[in-house]
């Protein structure tokens, strides 16, 4: 009998994810702040744009489910190294459609790709030209790598894991790229939308976060009062990083030099955010809102948790998809 054969009762369930989840949450949370980070500093120093990023990134997943569907796996390198990427046929409408952009922005964003040289049209036939650097596109693997293993480093042994590295996690990556990469992009592009639907655009949510997290780890810091395991927990942590009236804030040249982003465009987001009080002033930096008794507390807090749980959801299908390879 083969011993390889995939069971459907050796899969890590979705209970078993949140149990780790919320015993390890701090370095979870932490790895994964770190992804998101990256990821958007590198999209946005090297389109000066998220929308169009986003649009690349559609592009691109809709070609990694046509590979999956297929059976047919790339490792990171083969598929980089092709100097082009065809790319499953998509109308203009789709992409309305699928990333909430009216058609004269998707219009207008593809041809700035195609002018840029980083895309070649001809009628619903695109073809990609470049991504972005190896080296920024090798930091996301990098990156995905370090946030699985905080999992995988405390799975029990029934599930075979526990013994592999961060370094044996990238490269399972790296070996079947397209498969863990198609996962990723799905995730991304929902927790993207996500973001821009409570924050009007990825920007906006870009600056509230680097304040969000810039007060997680300086709430942390000053907690005494506080125990640590209670504090970094996901039951309301949103309410625990904005109850300790010490931290402190972000001005917009730091959110501008962390971002990437502009100093004028940092501050026309942070007025849009204060005016809709996602953010408020105290002296001269910026937080995130601490009044439970406004909508926008509400929005912020439900959204993290939604993101939260779709979060987990991801790292189950990760997880399974490595015990499987």
């Amino acid at each position: 009998m083969n011993k390889n054969i995939f069971k459907i009762s050796d899969q890590i369930s979705i209970d078993e994810v949140e149990k780790i989840y919320e015993k390890n949450f701090e370095k979870i949370i932490y790895e994964f702040f770190n992804l998101e980070h990256e990821w958007m500093f590198n999209a946005y120093k090297e389109y000066k744009d998220f929308d169009k990023y986003l649009i690349l990134i559609y592009l691109l997943h809709k070609t990694l489910e046509t590979y999956n569907k297929h059976f047919y796996k790339v490792s990171f390198e083969k598929f980089y190294n092709n100097p082009h990427i065809e790319i499953e046929k998509i109308s203009i409408i789709d992409l309305v459609k699928s990333l909430s952009m009216s058609k004269e922005t998707v219009r207008r964003k593809l041809n700035e790709l195609s002018k840029e040289g980083v895309l070649t049209r001809k009628l619903k036939n695109i073809r990609i030209n470049k991504v972005n650097s190896n080296a920024r596109l090798e930091r996301n693997v990098f990156n995905l790598s370090k946030l699985v293993f905080s999992l995988t480093s405390k799975l029990g042994k029934e599930h075979s894991l526990e013994d592999f590295s961060r370094l044996e996690i990238e490269k399972k990556i790296r070996n079947n790229y397209t498969q863990y990469w198609n996962l990723f992009f799905k995730f991304q592009i929902n927790y993207v939308l996500r973001c821009k639907n409570v924050y009007s655009s990825i920007e906006s949510f870009y600056v509230w976060g680097l304040c969000a997290f810039n007060e997680a780890l300086n709430s942390k810091k000053l907690s005494k009062s506080i125990k640590d395991n209670m504090f970094m927990e996901t039951k309301d942590f949103h309410e625990n990083v904005t109850k300790l009236q010490n931290s402190k804030g972000l001005n917009p040249t730091t959110i501008s030099e962390l971002s990437g982003i502009p100093r004028a465009t940092v501050i026309r987001k942070i007025q849009y955010l204060i005016k809709n009080n996602f953010l408020y002033k105290d002296i001269q930096l910026y937080k995130i809102n601490n009044n439970k008794k406004s909508k926008s507390f509400y929005l912020q807090n439900e959204h993290f948790k939604k993101n939260q749980y779709e979060l987990r959801l991801f790292l189950k299908e990760i997880l399974n998809l490595i015990k499987k390879n």
